[in-house]
């Protein structure tokens, strides 16, 4: 539905009032998640969207956000694995990560014949290198950052459902 400007400024105050519930609700979430990375919420709560906006949808988000992060721990390892981590790096040029991706990036794309959202893990795979980088990049930090992006991610998704709930019924009160 089309909304008229007036209209679109409650959907747009609904949404900057959940965005500081967020902001708000984090200073409780790094007690569940382990460590603060709420940027994760507000990215899962964008692709929840790109998800179809269903509950299912979120679910196979959360999946996503889940094989990107064993992606990310399959391409570290990989890196680190005889054979692979002597090759040269000409000029800076890292040979050992590109061999690390192309290897993992396979069976990752082929993962959508299982209905994976392969979006998701692009997503996912990404958050866990950025909050793995953030947190020093040591190999101990694997559950850390696994806990941390997965609560973050499911915050958003729900975020992200509560926003098409309450649109949902704001949208169906303006059709009557």
């Amino acid at each position: 539905m089309a909304l008229k400007n007036s209209q679109l400024m409650v959907v747009s105050c609904g949404l900057a009032l959940q965005a500081a519930i967020l902001v708000l609700l984090n200073t409780f979430i790094p007690a569940v998640a382990g460590k603060e990375a709420m940027w994760i919420a507000f990215q899962a709560w964008a692709v929840y969207f790109l998800a179809g906006c269903t509950p299912m949808g979120g679910l196979k988000a959360w999946i996503g956000y889940a094989t990107g992060i064993a992606a990310s721990i399959a391409i570290i390892e990989l890196m680190n694995a005889p054979g692979i981590s002597a090759l040269p790096t000409p000029s800076g040029l890292g040979l050992a990560m590109a061999v690390a991706v192309f290897i993992v990036v396979i069976p990752a794309i082929m993962s959508e014949n299982l209905k994976n959202m392969v979006p998701a893990l692009f997503i996912g795979s990404g958050a866990f290198f950025g909050l793995f980088t953030i947190l020093g990049g040591d190999r101990s930090l694997y559950l850390t950052v696994t806990r941390a992006e997965l609560v973050y991610c499911a915050v958003g998704l729900i975020f992200g459902w509560i926003t098409v709930f309450w649109r949902g019924k704001y949208e169906a009160s303006l059709a009557k």
